[in-house]
């Protein structure tokens, strides 16, 4: 497939319109390492040279396939530089990007995708729970002191959004087990626990995290991520 493609919009020996926008979803899918991924990338800009528009639901099925061959970077590097690639970063995209960069990578790379929520005008970071959730457990890993600060200045934040967010609508499911929403639920368990132990150690006030684990089910999650 990733030859026709290519054939259709690169290399022009067949028409780019034979193309469907849902053939992106089934190259990112049949790419098994990074490298065949970025290859796979390096299409988009004649795409976007044929006149052609991704679909909504592209931005985050690429950036879950970065997720899942562990190269985040990647998605910074495309996010990045959309007059190059012109694929838009969604809040939905953004999660999982985040996620893989708060294990593995440095601050540096984090900070730089949340950078981007301004350039493609989508809500603060401090707005959304689990992007929230992923930056101040990146902030309190670093432990800079300006890391700190940071992960500090965002506690407010993430105490109003709990607040706002039912626990029983957040508790983690057999039946959903694998999906993405479900996923997003195991990641925020996790790092809300890496939360309240940052704020154990720092001698701050975490009684009401602990009160939102403890209703949601989150805190007898004992998972890796």
């Amino acid at each position: 497939m990733y030859l026709f493609v290519k054939g259709c919009i690169a290399d022009k020996t067949e028409p780019a319109r034979q193309v469907r926008s849902a053939a992106w979803h089934h190259l990112f899918s049949l790419a098994t390492t990074p490298e065949q991924l970025e290859r796979v990338t390096e299409l988009f800009p004649k795409w976007r040279d044929a006149r052609r528009t991704f679909r909504p639901s592209t931005p985050v099925n690429f950036a879950r396939r970065c997720e899942e061959l562990h190269c985040p970077q990647l998605a910074l590097k495309v996010f990045g530089n959309h007059s190059k690639y012109g694929l838009d970063l969604t809040l939905e995209a953004a999660r999982p990007i985040l996620h893989s960069l708060h294990l593995e990578h440095p601050l540096q790379d984090t900070i730089t995708l949340t950078a981007l929520f301004g350039v493609y005008k989508l809500p603060p970071v401090s707005s959304d729970l689990v992007c929230s959730a992923l930056l101040m457990t990146a902030c309190f890993k670093h432990a800079t002191d300006e890391s700190l600060a940071v992960a500090r200045a965002l506690v407010p934040s993430l105490q109003q959004l709990l607040e706002k967010t039912e626990p029983a609508a957040m508790a983690m499911r057999d039946e959903d087990h694998g999906k993405p929403a479900d996923k997003e639920k195991r990641w925020l368990a996790w790092t809300l626990k890496k939360i309240e132990d940052a704020l154990k150690g720092q001698e701050l006030d975490f009684a009401w995290l602990r009160q939102w684990r403890v209703a949601s089910g989150y805190a007898g999650y004992t998972g890796l991520e």
